[in-house]
């Protein structure tokens, strides 16, 4: 297979950091022998620094994802791929240097311990001579002050850097660094002074005119003697290269590893945001990987306690002041919608979410729309693809999806290769929602971009309602809690043919606890639609319409209040004669308004109550259009004074005013309500 190369990954990993400070200090190692040295070169540099350059430098490195299971419309030009990276087994990230014996060091977002990465997950450091040797004991480090010191596997140096605490404006100095990734560089500048720490100057960065590029992040800066003045840990402001200086690396302790963030929360349904800061303590030494462990599910326990403070803040959802509209609104068309909280009153609402549509072969559908980072997707089945593949099977969509709607991965420079698949998922489960629905869970790795495709799949039952999106894969399991946040505030229509109802309900665990005392009975001999659901029963046959099996019965599910306790259930059904959408039934179950929705919504209530136009029962016939329509009140058997339900019938070619009191007749008289 070919590699999968990632060529992204060193510009992502040049970075620039703040720290925290510490009383404790790092002893620093012995001095080594001095040697006497030749005049210097003509560089500037001592031959004992160039020597130094050439033992005690390392880049650091991570394996490449060898199989790439991707399946491109044509295949990859990988010849495009500069040919060092196109040979090279690893990825070349950053820069290390020794300090001991057996330490080296680098800046803390090389090896970036509180990141788990679902591809690159080892680090490895590579001498001069092509030897790798992989990470192994954390020894000291600070994610603020960004740098690690850490040993190597099996690695001792012979010579290695020595630390200086003292330097000044004008100082010549040399950066050091694994340039571009592209090998070890020398490039010389002036020390420009210090400025300091972003958030509460606890300790200054040190600025330097010497050159950086990505690669350089871990390096040492040093002196024409070879003596470190500072860790190379990001270029910024035109040509200023930022360092932490030597006291800041010295004076912090070896007992434990600090880390801190500070970091914003938010949600896409949501308006409002949190802040909060962690911090945590790791005891050192520890093995880097258990170090990277720790800090990752710490970091994880706050992210989950931080976004559920984040809702809780939030207005109070379905029982709180801000919910009249939310609970007000029925989804009226196949496409999910989310609720959300609106930045402008603050109260809850329906989402009108702006959609894209795609042909699908066969009469099939494929409806997108996109919100901070998420898409949702309907997928209205083709009407050769089996339910079972189209509802539960994510490899079988994700590869419908791809090959109808265009995904591209750009190789090297500019050139872009279309995905027609990305294979079979890494991992396949179940996910139940507050409304008691079952998702389907399923990810693939996309390793050649350091990526995690997250698909949230709910079987309908004409094709799946899918949230899907795509993130950096070290945090696969906090964006696994804010899609499956989303999948419980999504909104979905049950709607299909007939003939598909039936396929749906031979699913069987697929079916929502909602739906789980409702039956359905179509008979095609007799032309006659039935079904039931707790405390409503319908019926219909050809004294109605002319069903057949592509006629389609549509169950509109929603939160509403009634009786002052918020409840969910069906509050629209529509059964529609034939994929033109011109002869149809609505019945509706009304909520007495809330007060806050304003006086039209009172007066539509009192319309219905007083059984007014359309719903009087009298027929409307447009001559013009050759269509007709009637409305009416139906009665309950048990009367609630703030519940009124709504019938309407539509029709082209009506043939008369008593035709349509015959039709929407019969239908009344198939529908029993008990409340």
């Amino acid at each position: 297979m070919k590699h999968a190369y990632f060529p992204a990954l060193l510009a992502a990993l040049f970075l620039f950091s703040s720290c925290v400070s510490n009383q404790d200090t790092v002893p620093v190692p012995p001095p080594v022998p001095q040697v006497q040295e030749p005049a210097r070169t003509a560089s500037g540099l001592s031959v004992r620094t160039l020597r130094l350059v050439e033992d005690a430098v390392f880049e650091v490195v991570v394996k490449k994802a060898v199989d790439d299971p991707t399946v491109y419309e044509k295949e990859p030009d990988w010849d495009l791929v500069p040919y060092a990276i196109r040979t090279d087994d690893y990825y070349s990230i950053g820069t290390a240097f020794a300090i001991s014996e057996t330490e080296l060091v680098t800046a803390f977002h090389v090896i970036s311990l509180g990141l788990a990465s679902r591809v690159y997950d080892r680090y490895y450091v590579r001498d001069s001579r092509g030897g790798i040797y992989e990470v192994d004991q954390i020894v000291a480090g600070s994610n603020e002050r960004d740098f690690l010191v850490f040993t190597a596997e099996g690695l001792s140096v012979r010579d290695y850097f020595q630390f200086e605490r003292n330097f000044k404006t004008g100082d010549p100095v040399f950066s050091i660094g694994n340039a571009l990734g592209e090998g070890i560089v020398v490039r010389n500048g002036l020390v420009l002074g210090t400025v300091p720490e972003e958030e509460a100057g606890r300790w200054n960065q040190l600025k330097s005119s010497a050159d950086g590029n990505p690669g350089n992040s871990g390096g040492p800066l040093v002196t024409p003697d070879g003596d470190v003045v500072g860790l190379v840990v990001g270029l910024r402001d035109s040509n200023i290269l930022y360092s932490v200086p030597a006291p800041v690396i010295l004076d912090l302790s070896r007992n434990s590893l600090p880390y801190r963030v500070k970091s914003s929360y938010r949600h896409l349904i949501l308006a409002n945001t949190t802040s909060r800061v962690f911090e945590t303590q790791i005891p050192l030494p520890g093995h880097y990987l258990s170090v990277s462990r720790s800090l990752v599910s710490s970091y994880e326990r706050e992210y989950v306690a931080a976004m559920e403070e984040l809702f809780d803040t939030a207005p109070a959802y379905l029982d709180g002041p801000n919910n009249a509209y939310l609970l007000n609104s029925v989804i009226s068309s196949s496409f999910p919608e989310l609720d959300f909280v609106s930045k402008d009153d603050d109260n809850w609402h329906l989402s009108d979410l702006e959609v894209k549509s795609y042909n699908l072969p066969d009469d099939g559908t494929l409806i997108q729309a996109s919100v901070s980072g998420f898409s949702i997707y309907k997928i209205n089945k083709p009407k050769s693809a089996p339910l079972a593949s189209i509802s539960t099977d994510p490899r079988y969509i994700l590869d419908l999806m791809l090959q109808n709607m265009r995904m591209e991965r750009t190789l090297w420079g500019n050139q872009k290769y279309r995905i027609l698949s990305f294979g079979d998922p890494d991992s396949v489960t179940e996910y139940q929602d507050a409304l008691g629905r079952p998702w389907i869970a399923a990810h693939w790795i996309i390793g050649f971009d350091d990526k995690v495709l997250l698909m949230y799949i709910l079987p309908l039952p004409n094709g799946p309602a899918v949230v899907m999106t795509i993130q950096d894969s070290a945090r696969f399991d906090i964006y696994e809690w804010d899609i499956r946040k989303t999948c419980d505030h999504i909104h979905a229509a049950y709607v299909a043919t007939f003939d598909e109802w039936n396929d749906f309900i031979a699913l069987g665990k697929y079916t929502p606890g909602f739906l789980k005392d409702f039956s359905f009975t179509w008979q095609e001999d007799s032309r006659q639609v039935s079904f039931s659901y707790p405390g409503l029963s319908f019926g219909a046959g050809p004294e109605v319409f002319e069903w057949d099996n592509s006629s389609e019965l549509f169950l509109g599910p929603s939160y509403y209040s009634q009786d002052n306790q918020v409840e969910f259930g069906i509050r629209k059904i529509i059964l529609q004669r034939d994929v033109r959408g011109r002869e149809y039934t609505i019945l509706y179950k009304n909520i007495r308004p809330d007060p806050r929705l304003g006086a039209k919504a009172a007066e539509n209530w009192t319309d219905l109550v007083q059984a007014k136009y359309p719903f009087d029962g009298n027929p409307g016939i447009s001559a013009k259009d050759n269509t007709g329509a009637i409305g009416a009140i139906l009665n309950a058997q048990k009367d609630d004074p703030d519940i009124r339900y709504s019938l309407y019938l539509s029709m082209d070619n009506p043939q008369g005013e008593d035709n349509l009191r015959d039709r929407i007749e019969a239908l009344r008289n198939s529908i029993v309500i008990e409340r």
